[in-house]
């Protein structure tokens, strides 16, 4: 079986979150036609990059991401750095020839992920971005439900992400507060941006936005004890259009009192109509029009081997998978990517298509009117 290796750079949790899923494809789905293991990894802490290959058993580590880049043993590099530094490694990885995993989302502007896009294009390299609320068997199913007609023409796409991590003013200011490392767009940018990679998979690509955006606490301490300013959103929504005529409406907080990991969305069809909660990520509830006008109302259907990869973790309807395992169902996606030289769906034109649809609401924003999403990054 052909040993797909990997150098990783960034050594926090969301990197070990992945080394953790490269360990357990095999485990949960057996043999396949190639197995992911991580050589090196990279981080600006050595202390953190010594402490990861020490946890995963990793032969090599190093404070400089370019040695991951220049080794020739590594076919794959995986980025899970923060936002800013996404642009300057996948595109001198995909220089070197390498294929690219990087996490969500792409870049901090349009203009960067659509050059990362065609640099990833027109080397023929695999791409994957780290959306991976869309690998749940229960969103595979509601796609499938979708794509088979079961709920008509879609007319209307609502979708929420509420988390409250930062409602309260003593939450310091980090870098998802700085413009330079985690972009312009806050909330809009780092949880929009999962809502949207649902839109684009369930239902199309968003081709119109109006919207706005909001900050709670204008100014946050830092670890030092300084005061800062907070350079990007709280909290933002807008309305948009679909390409396929659908109209939508999508907010993002991360002050959203009350709720934790609420990544949710309503989904409605001329036939039927779906709707889902991360909060409770191994239920989808379906409505169906077909229905007796007695028995009308939304159906809880449960996570079950009958959808898409569930029957890899458990045999029975109801056994709850959690984040890590959509982690490992993301990390199968690549070793298949690899192996076959095609993309998943969630490659960097996807992620490159996601971007822009953020950026044009910060544009949509500043200058309040409606933006085309082909008015971004020309």
């Amino acid at each position: 079986m052909t040993v797909i290796k990997v150098g990783l750079i960034g050594a926090g949790w969301m990197g070990r979150a992945h080394a953790a899923a490269f360990e357990g494809v095999p485990r949960i789905f057996g043999t396949g036609p190639a197995t992911l293991k991580i050589v090196a990894v990279a981080d600006v802490s050595e202390e953190a990059a010594k402490d990861f290959a020490q946890r995963f058993g990793v032969g090599s580590f190093t404070t400089n991401w370019r040695d991951i880049i220049n080794d020739p043993d590594i076919d794959v590099v995986d980025i899970t750095t923060p936002n800013d530094v996404h642009p300057e490694i996948a595109l001198a990885a995909i220089a070197a020839g390498k294929h690219v995993y990087c996490e969500k989302p792409m870049a901090n502007t349009a203009r960067e992920a659509r050059a990362m896009h065609e640099a990833a294009r027109d080397a023929g390299v695999v791409t994957l971005v780290g959306f991976n609320y869309l690998c749940s068997p229960i969103q595979a199913y509601a796609r499938q439900l979708i794509e088979t007609g079961e709920l008509g023409e879609i007319f209307h796409f609502r979708g929420t992400f509420d988390n409250d991590y930062m409602v309260e003013e003593s939450f310091p200011f980090t870098w998802r507060t700085d413009a330079q490392a985690a972009g312009r767009a806050g909330a809009l940018g780092d949880m929009a941006s999962h809502v949207l990679s649902l839109a684009h998979y369930l239902v199309g690509e968003v081709t119109e936005v109006c919207g706005t955006r909001q900050i709670l606490h204008a100014r946050r301490r830092d670890a030092k004890g300084n005061e800062r300013t907070v350079e990007n959103d709280d909290l933002a929504h807008f309305l948009c259009r679909f390409r396929n005529g659908a109209s939508g409406y999508l907010e993002a907080s991360r002050i959203g009192t009350g709720r934790k990991l609420y990544l949710s969305y309503e989904i409605q069809g001329t036939k039927g109509a779906l709707l889902f909660d991360q909060e409770r990520m191994n239920e989808l509830n379906l409505y169906r029009v077909s229905d007796k006008p007695a028995e009308r109302g939304y159906k809880r259907i449960l996570a079950a081997p009958q959808h898409p990869d569930y029957a890899a973790f458990f045999g029975l309807q109801g056994n709850p998978l959690g984040y890590n395992d959509l982690k490992i169902i993301e990390a199968r996606r690549l070793i298949e990517a690899v192996a076959s030289g095609k993309p998943w769906v969630a490659d960097f034109e996807f992620g490159y298509v996601v971007d822009r649809v953020v950026e044009a609401v910060l544009v949509s924003a500043e200058e309040h009117r409606w933006v085309k999403t082909e008015e971004i990054a020309r």
